[in-house]
C-alpha cells in the first residue's frame, strides 16, 4: 500500500491509518474540492474502511476527528465496542 495513497486527490489535507480497521485509511479533505456535501463545514473526514464522513470547520477538529473515527462512523464504533467487549 502507498504509504500517502490519497494525496494527489482533490482537496487531500491529510490522512492516517485507521486504528480499528488495518489497512484502511482516515482522511482530511477540503469539502468542496472532493466535492462532499458537509453543509456549511470547509472541512471533511472520510473513513475510507466504512464510506462514512463528517464535517467540521476547522482543522483541529478535523484533526481529531482523523484519530479516533469512531467519533463518526457508527462501523469503526462498532469494532471499538466489540474490542471492549471482548
Amino acid at each position: 500500500m502507498t504509504r500517502k495513497q490519497h494525496n494527489t486527490e482533490p482537496g487531500y489535507i491529510a490522512e492516517r491509518m485507521n486504528p480499528f480497521v488495518a489497512g484502511s485509511k482516515v482522511v482530511i479533505y477540503i469539502a468542496d474540492e472532493q466535492g462532499l456535501d458537509v453543509g456549511d463545514c470547509k472541512y471533511a473526514v472520510v473513513c475510507d474502511a466504512h464510506s462514512t464522513l463528517v464535517g467540521t470547520t476547522n482543522i483541529p477538529r478535523a484533526r481529531a476527528s482523523m484519530k479516533n473515527p469512531a467519533e463518526f462512523c457508527q462501523g469503526c464504533r462498532d469494532i471499538e465496542d466489540a474490542q471492549v467487549s471482548a
